[in-house]
């Protein structure tokens, strides 16, 4: 009898230890495909399919399963967290930038009137240009009356024809840079909006 008991005391403290270790681990509830709770010592596929919660010894909710479709969301949702948190620092970072560039009004205007001299000065050669292109169409005018009746010399013909295309692209070029020059007030000026805002925090912040 002695013997027997001495026999089964190992088999009788691994029972034990087995049940003890279960008392101890985690359960896994979740729904099944016909909406029934299971529960399991593991993860399931119905646990990522339809999703449910891990209950801890104590009876708590240490975690819920999040199922596939929520793990995506979720996902999406941190990396959308993240690229906004990475855009707020790119911000601070050109603000800073800018504050170094324009520390005031005066730095601005003097880099909006820097950044104006070269379509300025285009205009200013095409008005030249087109002023002497004028006064060269005049001549040609006053040798094509020489030629009342007949055709006019091809080289005639041809420097009215060139006078006519070198004016059309100075007119041109003045109102491209014109549309630059807009281009150029308009940056600067939604520019200023922002520095006004960046201006009024420094002075608030010293």
């Amino acid at each position: 009898m002695n013997l027997t008991a001495c026999r089964l005391r190992p088999v009788l403290f691994g029972l034990l230890l087995c049940l003890a270790q279960g008392a101890h681990a985690d359960i896994y509830l979740c729904r099944d495909a016909n909406g029934t709770l299971v529960s399991s010592d593991r993860m399931t596929n119905d646990c990522l399919t339809y999703g449910g919660k891990v209950i801890g010894p104590d009876g708590t909710v240490r975690r819920r399963i999040l199922t596939i479709k929520e793990q995506a969301a979720q996902a999406q949702a941190q990396e959308a967290a993240q690229n906004l948190a990475r855009q707020q620092r790119d911000r601070q970072r050109e603000d800073r930038a800018l504050l170094l560039r324009y520390p005031n009004e005066a730095a601005l205007e003097a880099s909006r009137i820097n950044d104006l001299n070269r379509p300025q000065a285009m205009i200013q050669d095409a008005r030249k240009q087109l002023e002497r292109l004028g006064r060269q169409l005049k001549q040609l005018h006053i040798d094509a009356q020489f030629y009342p009746q007949g055709p006019l010399p091809l080289e005639l013909r041809t420097k009215l024809d060139e006078n006519k295309v070198l004016t059309q692209q100075e007119n041109d070029l003045i109102v491209g840079q014109n549309a630059e020059i807009t281009r150029i007030n308009r940056e600067y000026e939604a520019l200023r909006v922002r520095l006004k805002q960046l201006w009024a925090r420094t002075t608030t912040g010293q």
